[in-house]
């Protein structure tokens, strides 16, 4: 099987801070938290460089999955791409419910919002982010990847249309 890696942010609005993070089917990456606007330089200073090269290096085989976000199409990351030999799985533009990162991120909140009372701080909810995102099992994980098959075959029937995923 191909070690897949699927890497996304997320942003909380209410406390403000961008999270972000990847998954593969073995393992997952630390998340990160960015302080300020995500952009191009950011991306790479902040989560490629430090995150991504060193994770994509440890595995056999894998392509690496991310959004068709602004910062994510500048020439200087399709650039830091290139000059680490990166693969990228072609993503459709609009269709993050396929992601099975997205499924992780709603664990994670789901995780989140079983504790109480909620996170008063940015600092505060960094912490229990961390946690939530180590505590989520990796068989979890593992199962979404293997649903990737159901995923696109919803998508299919539906002529594109909304999955359920």
């Amino acid at each position: 099987m191909l070690n897949s890696c699927v890497m996304h942010r997320h942003t909380d609005p209410v406390l403000g801070i961008i999270v972000w993070g990847g998954i593969g089917y073995h393992s997952r990456t630390p998340i990160v938290c960015i302080a300020g606007t995500l952009n191009s330089q950011h991306y790479i200073s902040k989560v490629l460089e430090p995150v991504v090269f060193p994770y994509l290096q440890g595995l056999a085989t894998a392509l690496f999955q991310q959004y068709n976000a602004r910062s994510h199409m500048t020439r200087i990351v399709q650039r830091f791409f290139v000059n680490h030999q990166i693969e990228l799985l072609p993503w459709q533009a609009r269709s993050p419910e396929l992601s099975p990162i997205e499924n992780m991120w709603s664990m994670v909140a789901q995780r989140l919002t079983q504790i109480t009372p909620p996170a008063a701080t940015p600092d505060h909810l960094w912490q229990r982010m961390e946690a939530a995102w180590s505590a989520i099992p990796q068989e979890h994980i593992q199962s979404l990847f293997e649903s990737m098959p159901r995923r696109v075959a919803a998508v299919i029937s539906n002529n594109g249309g909304y999955s359920g995923y």
